[in-house]
């Protein structure tokens, strides 16, 4: 077998995978494996060879789901932090990592917990992740002690979102905490650290200090970045004008800078290595610079954080260097299937971790490719007589194109995992790449490296080194946010199913391979040179078929063919409904999110989803009505969804997330409607769409009269119901933001679903007497359940078959209301809820209606 790793190494990783999602019990995949080893042996004693390889490939799938299992299933034995979930408690513990400040505040991870209650200490199991608004003065060995409400992580439940509870498993982390402030948390006693990680922790912080005091502070952060791991500090603009040029990877510590600082170690050490005549005599100077330069990476790993990240790219540059002194080099793919089987066997989830996932594709594919097109170019040859200016210009060209051609299958190796994860395609990456990675990577990361080396020794020298760095750094800003604002820079994209990726990832292994045949046998038609040549084309034209069926089918899923479709999303507390219409017209009623933006509800959450359904337009947008549970996730989605039209209720607040709402509606040329119920709503693909509420302002007189005193508030109390109507015994409390929330029916054949908003009592009484056809198939609880919605009158003239609920787990504000839930059970309402079943399907055809929650694909019609 030429290359024995690639399969063991797919077996681990298929082993890895199958535990990820199924996790089976330990002790029957120790059984399995017991049995695997004596086959193992057995064959080995025998030398039956294809046995000895299936069971030695078996055992690599049996060890992957064991060691994933590690990760995955909770501690046994003692009490675990997850037992407190939902109760305030005061906890103690060790601060595991140092912890991470970032824009957004400080994480701290706790381990060796201790619960305190009544002066009684209480060791339990799991860590725990504390999220502090602002920095903290703590390292990692300290204890700290404070009081938080522990909350178990709890992922969005809908296709396509992150799953962040097994990524914060992966890590240990079991529960997550709050603290407002740093004063919340109270220094215990500093633990006896490691000397070495002392010392390195105050140099790393004593680099940071010297580059913040010298650089001017945008420059500062990206130099840190780019040599101490730190990207925490840098603006989220900065990392989108990266991200949009497609140069994320020059500031991150992968594989390419690790080699960028290799590469530099080799450059280095060799000059003075060849200039002792003692050293060219007694070592072999090629052998002594590689140790030279793993030695320098090793370093460089440390100052950098030696975060997970870091050690895989280092560990996986490492072991392709030490391949190169074992004179390896001609098999370098079995190579690399060595640093990636040595990093998942140490760590499994880093299977799932982007960063892995892009440094071994970007790796796999210039191995693949490069030596490809280096034949193709042909050898470099001499001067042969030429004149110098022209030789140096062939050079010149020459190093010209392979650097396009290397960065050409970087971009083709992570195509399908960028979109996969990120959805988004720079169209001017190899631009961008070749005019910042010569300034930014091979120029200014060795001076920065050199920063590290100076910092102890000569001030002088440091700032010489700053001083050079500064203005390769400015000017790679200053490309990238010149490019990065082209609007055509970056495009997001629907994200690829899984069969796409391997269809690409194919068609660019037969690329390879008609590159190789038109190299060997000087044709560019090898499919007509023997077999080989035809299965490719077979295999080719297989590839575009498939292509092409699958184009097909996305488009045809567009269409909506005789079907109505609602997705109510869950967004926490807060509202998002995606309508589909017969014919492909989209909808979107509102967007859920938070008052601030420290978490971007429709970048997060609203969008992952929409990429997920393969949409990246929505020709309608509507704003219910101004509210942030509504508005902030809609900006997102205006900015970057190709909006065709947007309907709002007229209503203004002062606040800064409604200003960024009309800004960008202004700036993107979005046509606007204000409606109300005086207008009437053309039909859309066959559903008649009927606006029910607020009033028309001729009609609307002074029952929902908006007070400009309490406008900003939002709130104001009315002595009795604008209707004269007494709703049972409760008091009337409007908001007469919600009260004028856009209420739409939607009616498609015989079936209906009433989208009431935000409305409550005060609107619903007035939706009783003005004679609208309420009757509905299914209704989208108002206000998300609050006592203050749903009456009993209000929902017998509706008569729903089923209710759904937009909520947060474990909300505040105890909705849904149990009354509520307590009238749909005696009405006979079947009742879902997006903080239980996740995203909720509504699908009819007209006639039928199915339901189906995508959390525990719960099915009714």
């Amino acid at each position: 077998m030429s290359r024995p790793l690639l399969p063991l190494l797919i077996a681990l990783m298929m082993g890895i995978v199958y535990g990820h999602f199924l996790m089976p019990s330990d002790r029957l995949i120790q059984f399995c494996l017991l049995g695997v080893l004596l086959l193992l042996l057995t064959a080995y004693h025998r030398r039956w060879r294809i046995l000895l390889s299936c069971s030695l490939i078996a055992s690599f799938a049996l060890v992957g789901l064991l060691l994933i299992n590690l990760y995955s299933l909770p501690p046994e034995g003692g009490q675990l932090i997850t037992d407190l979930s939902g109760e305030r408690t005061t906890i103690e513990g060790v601060i595991a990592d140092p912890p991470r400040i970032s824009a957004a505040g400080t994480e701290l991870v706790l381990t060796s917990v201790r619960v305190i209650e009544q002066w009684r200490y209480t060791q339990t199991k799991g860590r725990v992740l504390l999220r502090v608004r602002e920095p903290v003065p703590f390292r990692a060995g300290d204890v700290i002690r404070c009081q938080t409400k522990l909350r178990k992580p709890r992922n969005f439940g809908n296709p396509g979102a992150f799953d962040y509870e097994r990524s914060l498993r992966n890590r240990g982390i079991v529960v997550r905490g709050f603290v407002p402030n740093a004063s919340g948390i109270i220094l215990i006693r500093k633990l006896a650290r490691n000397p070495f990680q002392d010392r390195l922790d105050r140099f790393r912080n004593h680099i940071g200090a010297t580059v913040d005091q010298r650089a001017p502070p945008m420059e500062a952060k990206i130099i840190k970045a780019l040599i101490l791991g730190d990207q925490q500090e840098i603006p989220r603009e900065i990392m989108d004008q990266f991200s949009r040029t497609g140069t994320t990877h020059i500031i991150a510590i992968s594989g390419f800078n690790v080699g960028i600082v290799a590469l530099f170690a080799l450059l280095i050490i060799r000059p003075f290595l060849k200039s002792s005549q003692w050293l060219l005599l007694r070592f072999e100077v090629h052998t002594l610079a590689t140790w030279f330069a793993i030695l320098v990476v090793v370093g460089y790993t440390f100052v950098a954080g030696a975060g997970i990240s870091v050690v895989r790219a280092s560990l996986m540059i490492i072991v392709i260097m030490i391949s190169l002194l074992l004179s390896r080099e001609r098999d370098l793919l079995n190579t690399l299937a060595l640093a990636a089987l040595l990093i998942l066997l140490a760590s499994p989830p880093s299977l799932f971790d982007v960063s892995f996932q892009l440094s071994f594709a970007a790796v796999a594919a210039l191995l693949f490719f490069v030596p490809r097109f280096n034949a193709l170019l042909g050898p470099e040859t001499g001067a042969n007589g030429q004149p110098i200016i022209i030789w140096l210009l062939k050079k010149g060209g020459r190093s010209v194109t392979l650097f396009f051609l290397v960065s050409l299958a970087a971009t083709l190796g992570t195509l399908p995992l960028i979109l996969l994860y990120f959805n988004r395609l720079s169209v001017i990456t190899l631009l961008a790449n070749m005019l910042v990675v010569p300034i930014l990577g091979i120029l200014a990361t060795p001076v920065c490296l050199l920063i590290i080396a100076a910092v102890p020794f000569s001030a002088t020298m440091t700032e010489g080194l700053i001083g050079i760095a500064v203005p390769l750094v400015r000017v790679s800003l200053t490309l990238i946010d010149h490019m990065a604002g082209w609007s055509w820079a970056a495009v997001f994209i629907a994200t690829p199913t899984l069969p796409e990726i391997v269809a690409f990832y194919l068609l660019l292994a037969v690329a390879g391979l008609w590159l190789q045949g038109a190299v060997e046998g000087g044709s560019y038609f090898p499919a007509s040179s023997g077999r080989g040549g035809i299965a490719l084309a077979t295999i080719t034209v297989v590839i575009g078929i498939f292509f092409a069926v699958d184009g097909w089918v996305r488009y045809d899923r567009t269409l909506q063919q005789g079907q109505l479709t609602l997705t109510f999303v869950d967004v926490g507390q807060g509202s998002a409904v995606l309508v589909r219409f017969p014919g492909g017209h989209r909808m979107l009623v509102d967007g859920g999110g938070f008052h601030d933006d420290s978490f971007d509800m429709g970048r997060a959450v609203l969008a992952p989803f929409l990429w997920q359904e393969g949409i990246s337009r929505i020709d309608t947008v509507v704003l219910t009505h101004p509210h942030p549970d509504h508005l902030q996730g809609l900006l997102f989605i205006l900015e970057h969804f190709g909006v065709r039209e947007v309907w709002t209720n007229g209503d203004h607040v002062a606040s800064p997330l409604y200003e960024s709402f009309r800004e960008t509606v202004h700036q993107k040329g979005i046509p606007s409607k204000i409606l109300s119920d005086c207008n009437a709503v053309p039909p859309i693909g066959g559903v008649r769409i009927t606006i029910l509420n607020p009033p028309s302002p001729v009609d609307r007189g002074d029952r929902l009269a908006i007070d400009p005193s309490v406008r900003e508030a939002g709130y104001r109390r009315t002595a009795k119901p604008p209707s004269g109507r007494a709703l049972g015994n409760r008091p009337i409390v409007t908001d007469d933001v919600n009260e004028r929330s856009l209420v739409i029916k939607l009616q498609f054949g015989s079936r209906s679903i009433l989208l009431p908003g935000d409305i409550a009592d005060a609107a619903e009484s007035r939706l009783l007497t003005t004679g609208y056809d309420l009757k509905s198939d299914v209704l989208f609880v108002p206000h998300h359940g609050s006592r203050r919605s749903g009456n009993p009158v209000f929902l017998e003239k509706v008569n729903p078959r089923v209710a759904i609920v937009s909520c947060g787990k474990e909300n505040p504000f105890g909705f849904p209301h149990p009354e509520i839930l307590r009238l749909c059970q005696q009405y006979g309402i079947s009742v879902y809820r997006t903080d239980i079943d996740g995203a909720i399907t509504c699908r009819t055809d007209g006639r039928d209606l199915q339901m189906a929650a995508h959390r525990f694909k719960k099915n009714g019609s």
